[in-house]
């Protein structure tokens, strides 16, 4: 009876409009009900493959995005369902083989067998940047929710999105890139994430705008939309600033932040390189860590022997490169490499350039050490130290983001537009966090790469016997990691034959 109301709910909703997701959901329903097992009159002479389809992305990803509750983020319009539709087909798009809307509009016919026009695309995009903030709050549940609603630490950090293009206006704007893409316009993100890299919200902010400004910003909007507090905010150096450690101070938030240690005062960093530091592990390596006062806070200096070789083979690298320009012990300003590493070891005069031994020996000080600065009144500096290291997580979120999920370069031009594709990004990026989650609570760990792939292997062709001109469905074969992923979502994928009705 179930089965039989879906279907009838189903094509009364095929008959108000049609509906566009990853699969055709009265053929799918249809042949899940009816499914005929092929029968042995067919000639396989008479056969011919009408399209080859992959469900993968669909059966797993799809079903995800329904647990979550995202197939019903646009409402208020006289076509929600025919919207909803095709947002979701554009989120499960990006994560499937990401690209421009154009391209993917050709790939979805092309590889699932939906026709979607671009101009549809275009227009559920206006009404994704319409509802931006409530896309925002329902990520943020579904991350809040595998916690009881209550996380302790939260990871913050910045990066560049760039255009191609040089037109400013007062989002995209010329600043800082982190992608090196100084001749183009850019925008600044904004991400917040639990320590296990799990999304819970972000904020673009204009091409210019400082990274160390964007802190604040968001730490008052997660207060004010989230009802975050009394967390441990982690962030790294570029939030280095008394403004934002008096600001979070003021707002109750407790927080690890990496500290620039060469630009604090003279007699600290004397006491900091003069030291004796006391043996520690932090995150199964060996540290030697020092703890020192500074404005009221805990300052937490550690040595670590492998970053300190890390360190000398970085310097040594940007000396090598100066030296291929020396010519009798000098450099033609011509010459010089326009990047800041390699000229901070070069000192200028009377026209011509030297390699700068004082600045290499001071910085050489330095190898191994790193400081964070803390307001945490109640834990041990190797605990905070590990905490900060957990870091990564949020660079592994840009990652996922800018390669994986090709969220820039950026191909819009209106803020419109490109705020909606940030959202379907990251709509695309949270099912990909909640896939490798979810799969590692079952002791199966896997990348979002690995969990894309297996899916888009999983695969089924569609074949026409040219004799009755029946159709068949033939489901590819089933990989061991296939079979765990479909376990992992309650899916069962057959590889039995039947016949499409």
């Amino acid at each position: 009876m179930t089965r039989l109301a879906r279907l009838i709910i189903t094509e009364i909703e095929e008959s108000r409009q049609p509906t566009l997701p990853f699969f055709d959901p009265l053929k799918v329903l249809k042949a899940s009900r009816y499914k005929k097992e092929v029968s042995d009159t067919v000639q396989v002479r008479n056969l011919r493959e009408e399209q080859r389809i992959v469900d993968g992305i669909g059966d797993v990803f799809g079903k995800l995005y329904r647990d979550l509750c995202l197939d019903k983020l646009i409402h208020g319009t006289r076509k929600d369902v025919q919207w909803n539709d095709i947002l979701e087909s554009c989120v499960l798009a990006r994560l499937a083989n990401p690209s421009s809307k154009r391209r993917s509009a050709s790939l979805l016919e092309e590889d699932y067998g939906i026709k979607i026009p671009l101009e549809k695309i275009y227009r559920v995009m206006d009404h994704v940047a319409d509802c931006e903030e409530s896309i925002k709050q329902r990520i943020s549940q579904t991350t809040l929710s595998l916690f009881g609603q209550h996380v302790d630490v939260l990871f913050f950090d910045v990066t560049t999105l760039y255009f191609e293009s040089i037109v400013a206006d007062d989002l995209k704007d010329f600043g800082y890139s982190k992608d090196c893409k100084f001749k183009e316009v850019q925008v600044v993100l904004a991400l917040v994430t639990t320590t296990g890299g799990l999304p819970i919200s972000y904020r673009l902010f204009p091409g210019n705008t400082y990274e160390g400004k964007t802190l604040v910003a968001m730490v008052q909007e997660l207060q004010k939309e989230y009802s975050i507090n009394n967390i441990l905010l982690v962030a790294d150096r570029a939030m280095f600033n008394e403004e934002n450690l008096l600001e979070m101070e003021s707002l109750g938030i407790e927080y690890i932040v990496a500290a620039r240690l060469k630009t604090l005062p003279g007699n600290l960093k004397a006491d900091i390189l003069q030291s004796e530091y006391k043996a520690a592990v932090v995150m199964d390596e060996l540290y030697w860590v020092k703890e020192f006062g500074h404005k009221s806070r805990r300052l937490i200096v550690g040595y670590s022997s492998r970053r300190a070789k890390k360190d000398a083979a970085d310097r040594q690298r940007l000396v090598d490169r100066l030296m291929k320009k020396v010519k009798d012990g000098k450099i033609k300003l011509k010459d010089l490499i326009p990047n800041y590493g390699s000229k901070k070891y070069i000192q200028v005069e009377n026209g011509s350039a030297s390699i700068h031994q004082e600045k290499i020996e001071s910085d050489a000080q330095w190898d191994g050490l790193h400081g964070i600065i803390t307001n945490v009144k109640d834990k041990a500096p190797d605990e905070l130290l590990s905490r900060y290291r957990q870091l990564w997580q949020i660079e592994e979120a840009f990652r996922i983001n800018k390669h994986d999920l090709k969220m820039r370069p950026i191909f819009h031009w209106t803020e419109k537009r490109i705020k909606a594709h940030i959202a379907i990004c990251f709509l695309a990026f949270a099912l990909a966090k909640q896939a490798v989650y979810r799969v590692a609570l079952q002791q199966e760990k896997m990348s979002f790469e690995q969990i894309r792939n297996e899916l888009l292997h999983a695969q089924s062709s569609v074949m026409i016997d040219l004799a009755s001109r029946k159709k068949y469905v033939i489901p590819s074969h089933v990989t061991v990691n296939q079979k765990k992923l479909y376990h992992v979502f309650g899916l069962k994928r057959s590889q039995v034959p039947y016949e499409l009705t």
